[in-house]
């Protein structure tokens, strides 16, 4: 009878360990003062016992993997869109007047912006401005329909670059680190000693400021997704440039610009010579008195 109880006893001190070990296969555990904590995509394991050292480990390949992967066909591509435009127009200020209200009228905004007034010693006074404007994505073909209004575009270069692959990879490091300091933030809470309380927040930090990154490099390439990027080289101009022309507009335009560059040298002429007067008028008596000087002289050595 006794034998049977001590092999009944031990029968169920067995299934308790076999229990017991399948349980910590899936649960949080602390045994021999080591805290293991195991989740779908990383392993930690902190020694929180009053007077161990802390040892964190993480097992990063499962996030890793995950942000390298190619992604899902749920997700939605992500695509940089670029142009470069270069315009002509005869009424520059009336087309800047209008390309600014469309893009305001579009959702869109003026990043940045150069004007050139023309040159102040010429009589060339074309002006020419560097317009970078940011259009929403689903509103740039209605953009650079709008652009060719009041003026003429000569020259277009449009790219486009598709970063799904890196903005997937950035929310898969962000998710990942914000599992690990949801673990981080339960091992703090079991910690005893102070020197596993500080190692934990030391890590913590360092999580929240990757997380920080992260987010922030994301945020960047979001509103680079979201509005395209537009730069417009609009230059003033007396005649616009035509796409095919024929013999007869080729003479025309060169004779034009030849009396173009002459009225222009005349202008420039003009200017100097009226605006160098002031030195002009005092030389030239100078140069007059001296010759009637010597004339004068002349006439009294010729009398002798």
């Amino acid at each position: 009878m006794k034998k049977l109880f001590a092999v009944a006893l031990c029968v169920m001190l067995m299934l308790s360990f076999a229990a017991c070990a399948k349980s910590a296969d899936s649960e949080a555990m602390i045994e021999n003062g080591a805290y293991v904590v195991e989740d779908s995509a990383e392993l930690y394991s902190a020694d929180v016992s009053a007077g161990g050292d802390l040892k964190y480990t993480a097992d990063s390949s499962t996030a890793q993997s995950a942000a390298g992967e190619a992604p899902s066909e749920k997700t939605q591509e992500k695509i940089i869109k670029t142009v470069d435009l270069s315009i002509q127009t005869k009424e520059y200020e009336a087309y800047i007047a209008a390309m600014t209200a469309n893009v305001s009228s579009l959702g869109g905004y003026v990043e940045n912006a150069t004007n050139h007034m023309g040159t102040y010693y010429s009589s060339n006074t074309n002006r020419n401005s560097t317009y970078v404007v940011r259009i929403p994505a689903d509103k740039l073909d209605a953009f650079l329909a709008g652009a060719e209004e009041k003026g003429k575009i000569v020259r277009k270069t449009e790219s486009q670059k598709n970063v799904t692959l890196e903005y997937v990879d950035l929310e898969s490091r962000i998710n990942a680190y914000k599992t690990e300091r949801t673990t981080l933030t339960g091992l703090l809470e079991k910690a005893e000693s102070l020197e596993n309380v500080l190692s934990i927040q030391e890590r913590l930090s360092e999580v929240n400021y990757e997380i920080e990154t992260y987010t922030a490099q994301l945020r960047v390439l979001e509103n680079r997704v979201s509005y395209s990027t537009v730069t417009l080289e609009i230059n003033e101009v007396e005649r616009v440039t035509e796409e095919k022309p024929t013999i007869g507009s080729r003479i025309k335009n060169t004779f034009l610009d030849n009396v173009d560059e002459l009225i222009e040298w005349l202008g420039d002429f003009v200017v100097n010579f009226i605006g160098g007067l002031p030195i002009l008028l005092p030389a030239a008596a100078v140069i007059i008195a001296v010759i009637l000087i010597l004339r004068k002289i002349i006439r009294k050595r010729r009398n002798k």
